[in-house]
């Protein structure tokens, strides 16, 4: 088996080597007799193997291990219904991450200095957004560690973050309307992204709720969306387009009657995953026709924007306690209007 050896800063060790195939990954080392041995497919496994075969087991109650149990406490959270399933998703991945670099450490271990080399030499000389992300769940892990007193202080605060530039992309609505006709001219698929993406719009929701919209939130007076992370629960209610879209969308051919809003040919829902790979390539068919490329998320911006700019309340709709994260995120105004005093 000939692997290519990656460097200590990818792999976080020495004598660990991996073998990239087209359908798998492997790791493996080589003992002083020149022979082989199989690691197995995980890295962090087989970081703790090859510790093990040199004698140096990591003892329990390491970063990996805290990590491990904050994950299943926010799974927990989930289930009451008190954090996002795909927030939970994003923070696994987030935990992986933060392993390979401080995974083997013992949480008084880690000083600042080893979590500015993780913002801006190890992780952020890549991905130096995803960097701070990873490290604000370092951080809520050494908050949990300080109340239980592990440890004495969290080695993420005080440390500079690396700098980001909000986005400010607004979709115009001759682009969302180009978009969503392209969109409808291109069969079943691409009219429930085009469905998706106008009700997105219209009830100022994100991916998520859409995809996970269900015949059960229709009420009599609109359609009822359940709390999400801190925000509140809001009903949006009926409006004559509103109901069109939404019938329009149940509609969709299907071989069962469809539980959910956004579905499939087969009934099912659609995956984030599904979604997006979908919604990808109609954007990039639409984007070589010469248009500037614009996000899902970009859709909920330009409800609030469009329902500032009217003078409304965004946050009604949006579900946001925080008029701050409606101003900082949502908001892309590029020039905010205003009558005079008098």
């Amino acid at each position: 088996m000939v692997g290519r050896r990656k460097s200590n800063l990818e792999l976080g060790m020495s004598r660990l080597y991996v073998y990239e195939g087209k359908r798998t990954t492997t790791y493996y080392t080589i003992d002083r007799h020149n022979k082989y041995i199989n690691l197995g497919k995980d890295l962090r496994s087989a970081k703790k193997q090859l510790l093990e075969l040199e004698g140096e087991a990591p003892e329990p109650g390491t970063i990996a291990d805290y990590l491990d149990d904050l994950i299943k406490a926010r799974w927990k959270l989930v289930a009451k219904k008190k954090l996002a399933t795909r927030t939970v998703e994003t923070n696994e991945s987030e935990a992986e991450k933060l392993k390979d670099f401080f995974g083997n450490m013992k949480p008084e271990a880690v000083k600042p200095s080893h979590v500015w080399l993780y913002l801006h030499k190890y992780r952020g000389a890549e991905s130096p957004v995803r960097a701070n992300r990873e490290i604000a769940l370092l951080s809520t892990l050494f908050n949990g560690l300080l109340g239980a007193g592990i440890v004495d202080r969290n080695p993420c605060v005080g440390v500079e973050r690396n700098t980001e530039t909000p986005r400010d992309r607004l979709v115009s609505d001759i682009e969302f309307k180009s978009f969503l006709k392209y969109c409808w001219r291109h069969g079943d698929a691409g009219r429930r992204i085009a469905l998706a993406g106008y009700i997105a719009y219209i009830t100022g929701k994100a991916q998520g709720q859409i995809l996970r919209l269900n015949r059960g939130q229709l009420t009599k007076d609109g359609i009822a969306f359940a709390k999400r992370k801190r925000g509140a629960e809001t009903l949006v209610l009926w409006t004559p387009l509103l109901r069109k879209l939404i019938k329009a969308s149940i509609d969709m051919p299907c071989t069962i009657d469809p539980l959910y809003v956004i579905h499939s040919q087969a009934g099912t829902p659609y995956t984030t995953s599904g979604f997006k790979a979908l919604w990808h390539r109609r954007m990039g068919e639409w984007c070589a026709l010469g248009h500037e490329r614009f996000t899902f998320h970009d859709l909920r911006a330009k409800a609030v924007t469009d329902m500032t700019e009217q003078g409304r309340k965004a946050s009604d709709l949006t579900g946001h306690r925080q008029e701050s994260t409606i101003a900082s995120v949502y908001d892309r105004r590029r020039v905010r209007k205003s009558h005079a005093v008098k």
